[in-house]
């Protein structure tokens, strides 16, 4: 009898730890981790470094790009998302951050409202354009003009409400690129939306914002603020894709930028840019990747850089070769300028540039 009570004491107890590990399974669920990393080596035909886009302005040098690191968890309806990047890719992007090749690129607090709508907290990507920030969610590896004058982030709050394949996204937050207004010498702030329609072979998004141009503030010789940015910009965007059969896909972006200065109004201008981006999978293991951009800058106001008063087209083609998570892209690229913006190694000005790279990729 006494043998048989301990069989099912034991048995009880069992019953209750297993019990015990499936509730804590099904109400508090592990948090899950990922990330990317990316290297390349690019030759430029100038024999100097020419480059007026993001990530890639290095010559003749092998380059680390940058290590992302994610993790996320959701419990019930709240969730967070963090995304930690290392490298020179990370230290571009947060430019207005202090100078450090590790950034909190995003850290995102969600809650779902409903089943149909769910409010975000935190810094999130821009939802301006077609590019990404990690070479892992590109096909070319070089960035488009498009993205790197377009924002890169945003620090605030948004509600997106889903109604089947349609979408509607609206928020408000600190000026474009900046973490936080203590950065910026202003407490203005920038209203971001969107409009979206995913079908199950196409997408169409129809982007805005509008606010505190990412344009840098004045700022003494210890680094404060004495003075914010004068520039506003509002931005609209159209980014749209299409897949035509089972191996080519086509994409498309177009981004219309107007800047205005509170100051002189003879700093105002405008810019835009269209970026078609054709790809052909000729297996699971092979993709050719097409960009071509053309951007018009000829009324840019002069914060855009050594683009202002000029326009470029961009080609560049890319073969992604994938080895199970290692991606090996080769890569060619020609930029024509509409006048000399280019040089070469003796210091001569020229309207064309042409340069290739090689670079991986891996995803964990």
């Amino acid at each position: 009898m006494k043998k048989g009570v301990k069989i099912i004491g034991l048995m009880l107890i069992t019953s209750m730890a297993f019990a015990q590990e499936s509730e804590v399974s099904t109400t508090c669920p592990a948090t899950t981790f990922g990330g990317s990393a990316d290297a390349y080596y690019k030759y430029d035909f100038s024999g100097i470094s020419n480059g007026y886009t993001s990530f890639t302005n290095a010559d003749n040098s092998f380059e680390l790009g940058m290590v992302s690191l994610e993790g996320s968890h959701k419990w019930k309806k709240a969730s967070v998302f963090v995304d930690l990047g290392f490298g020179s890719r990370a230290k571009e992007f947060t430019y207005n951050d202090n100078q450090y090749s590790f950034m909190i690129k995003q850290l995102i607090f969600a809650y779902d409202i409903s089943d149909s709508f769910k409010v975000t907290a935190g810094t999130f990507g821009t939802h301006i354009g077609y590019e990404l920030l990690d070479a892992v969610d590109n096909k070319n590896y070089s960035m488009s003009y498009a993205f790197t004058y377009g924002p890169f982030f945003n620090t605030g709050i948004k509600g997106q409400y889903t109604l089947g394949k349609f979408s509607f996204m609206a928020g408000i937050t600190n000026p474009t690129d900046f973490k936080s207004t203590m950065e910026t010498g202003t407490n203005a702030k920038t209203f971001i939306g969107q409009m979206a329609y995913a079908g199950e072979t196409g997408s169409v998004y129809l982007n805005v914002s509008s606010g505190v141009s990412n344009g840098s503030p004045i700022r003494d010789e210890d680094g404060k603020v004495i003075a914010p940015s004068d520039e506003d910009k509002t931005q609209f965007d159209f980014v749209g894709s299409k897949k035509l059969g089972d191996k080519f896909t086509i994409g498309f972006n177009g981004t219309y930028a107007i800047t205005n200065n509170s100051v002189d109004s003879n700093l105002d201008g405008k810019w835009f840019s269209l970026v078609l981006y054709p790809t052909y999978t000729f297996n699971p293991a092979l993709l050719l990747a097409y960009r071509l951009e053309y951007m018009n800058s000829k009324e840019a106001a002069a914060s855009i850089g050594v683009l202002a008063g000029y326009s470029i087209i961009g080609n560049t083609l890319s073969l992604n070769y994938k080895l199970g998570n290692l991606t090996i892209i080769p890569e060619f690229r020609i930029d024509s300028a509409s006048n000399d913006i280019f040089e070469d190694k003796d210091g001569a000005l020229k309207g064309v540039n042409k340069y290739a790279l090689a670079a991986v990729t891996y995803t964990f």
